[in-house]
């Protein structure tokens, strides 16, 4: 008897299906909120030139020093590589979870003659779509940059492209595969053992970081980046996808296209083998999975998860009112149930924790006085966007996130001014928390002026309480009760408007630390001295300017919002 033979159309009929809903949504978008489209579309553009600036000024600086360049930019690369490899085989672990076992979809197309493999390619292919936004991001400016200081030929481009789009199906297959182990084997499970499993990774490294922290600093800085050179050879394995993803674009740099070619081969191939591996593995046992992950949703919450939760909630917040700790508690379990609100979270304070780990190499030593105020402002510029984009996407859908059940605040026992207040205490205690944290260690290991460290102590808590009061505020004065998805209330009309206003209070907190540090550098130079960082009348009247500027943002942002959600009906 002959081998059962499944024909591509089932899989031709979902792309086209795929497609025209991804042009019916753009549609929809373009006639319901064409300010909306354009202003994300300015952002994307504005962010791919303020990148391939930073790139070519970087590479132009790198070309003055042609043997440090030639050692350098290999590392660039594979450090790139791996943690692309990282976060794209997280976040397309989230979307293929989402997309295979979190959604009605999958019962349909499994019930129709539709095969598994069908099934699961179409969503691997999704996933790696939605998921590879952030190396297309960054890779174009970066692929033009280094191509315009290098002044590279027409093969480059080519083989940096090809690269790139063979590199993102590696992590997008070991993605699919945690996504379809976890509803294999963790359906109930799955929080448990992955708040297990960062606790003890957070503890681990919280130890080793003490240890760096605790080690002296050395009379050089050849020690410290003989020591980091160190661990990065560990990641320039034969066996790495990302060696054979750098090696093809560093080739393609030395002006040897044919070895280039070998590397992107072998990229390719592992790609589709793995594809091809995942897609096989998880449509083998799909009905299963898809059983037991939908056989976990709805279940009762254990009473440990329970108490631990509202244990931290009291700890963390003890010293507000019970009534807007237990509603604290209601956000905080809200938000974890929310796999891609807190995946996505994961990520961003990955970085951050990548950023700490590095702080306590690098002790300041072996640079003059400006340039430690320049790295103490390109901190602080880090610090204050990360927060600004933190708050627009977690802080501002809070209120809109009590969807259709938002009546029930009525009957609360506690007033509606109280519960926007309660919210907004929630989120500053966490930006403050992670803000300062990262402000403090940055300015003790580079060793600015205590006045710059004191400036930028007040800077950052500034921001923080400003930011805190623009999401609250417009989230309550700009609400959507009818959208379930925090991520689509982030990006529509009220969260691009929030974003605007956000990134604006940043722009003007940078502009007047900024003057305030040139202003220091510069006249400590007419001084013949390396800076002159004390307090006087400008920068006592700069600091005190941007203090007041956060409290009255997000006082006054408060306030507007506290009103409309007063006189709303409902």
């Amino acid at each position: 008897m002959d081998a059962p033979q499944f024909s591509p159309a089932p899989f031709r009929l979902l792309l086209q299906v795929k497609r025209r809903i991804l042009r019916n949504r753009v549609n929809q978008l373009l006639d319901e909120a064409p300010l909306r489209v354009g202003v994300s579309a300015a952002f994307v553009v504005l962010i791919w030139v303020s990148l391939y600036y930073l790139f070519n000024r970087i590479f132009g600086v790198l070309a003055r020093f042609q043997e440090q360049t030639a050692v350098a930019i290999p590392y660039v690369f594979h450090i790139f590589f791996v943690a692309m490899m990282v976060l794209l085989a997280f976040s397309t672990a989230v979307l293929c979870y989402g997309a295979l076992f979190a959604r009605e979809e999958p019962a349909f197309l499994l019930s129709s003659p539709t095969p598994p493999a069908h099934v699961v390619g179409m969503a691997y292919l999704e996933s790696l779509f939605f998921a590879s936004w952030s190396m297309v991001l960054l890779g174009l400016p970066l692929m033009l940059a280094i191509g315009h200081a290098e002044d590279l030929p027409w093969y480059f481009f080519v083989l940096f492209t090809l690269t790139f789009l063979a590199f993102v199906p590696i992590p997008g297959a070991i993605g699919l595969l945690a996504a379809w182990a976890v509803a294999m084997w963790m359906p109930r499970s799955a929080r448990r053992v992955l708040g297990f499993s960062a606790a003890v990774v957070l503890a681990a490294g919280a130890i080793w970081w003490a240890q760096l922290w605790a080690r002296p600093a050395e009379g050089d800085g050849s020690a410290w980046l003989n020591d980091f050179l160190s661990h990065l050879a560990l990641l320039r394995s034969a066996a790495f996808p990302s060696t054979w993803a750098s090696k093809a674009i560093s080739l393609a740099l030395q002006y040897q296209p044919q070895a280039s070619v070998f590397y992107l081969y072998v990229t390719l191939a592992h790609a589709l083998f793995l594809s091809w591996l995942a897609i096989g593995i998880v449509s083998g046992r799909l009905q299963t999975a898809y059983a037991r992950a939908r056989s976990g949703i709805g279940r009762a919450a254990g009473a440990s998860r329970v108490g631990v939760s509202r244990f931290l909630t009291n700890v963390v917040f003890f010293y507000q009112p019970p009534q807007v700790r237990t509603l604290i508690h209601k956000d905080l379990k809200v938000f974890f149930r929310d796999p891609l609100q807190w995946s996505q979270l994961a990520i961003m304070f990955g970085l951050l924790a990548l950023y700490l780990m590095y702080l306590p190499r690098f002790h300041g030593e072996g640079i003059n006085h400006q340039m430690r105020i320049l790295f103490a402002f390109l901190n602080y510029s880090a610090v204050t966007l990360i927060i600004s984009t933190f708050t627009s996407r977690f802080v501002y859908p809070m209120v809109s996130m009590e969807g259709r059940h938002i009546w029930l605040v009525g009957l609360w026992p506690m007033s509606r001014t109280d519960v926007l207040w309660a919210k907004f205490h929630f989120s500053l205690a966490v930006t403050v928390f992670a803000a300062l944290t990262v402000t403090v260690m940055s300015v003790r290991a580079i060793g600015v002026p205590p006045v710059l460290g004191a400036v930028l102590f007040l800077s950052t808590l500034s921001v923080c309480f400003g930011l805190c009061g623009l999401a609250v505020g417009l989230g309550a004065r700009l609400p959507n009760y009818t959208e379930r998805s925090a991520a689509r209330v982030a990006s529509g009309l009220g969260g691009t408007v929030n974003l605007i206003v956000s990134l604006s209070l940043v722009l003007v907190s940078l502009a007047m630390t900024g003057a305030m540090c040139l202003y220091c550098v510069r006249r400590g130079m007419d001084m013949g001295l390396p800076s002159a960082f004390h307090w006087d009348a400008v920068t006592i009247s700069l600091t005190s300017l941007q203090f007041v500027l956060g409290l009255i943002v997000g006082i006054l942002s408060m306030k507007l919002g506290v009103r409309h959600f007063n006189q709303a009906e409902f």
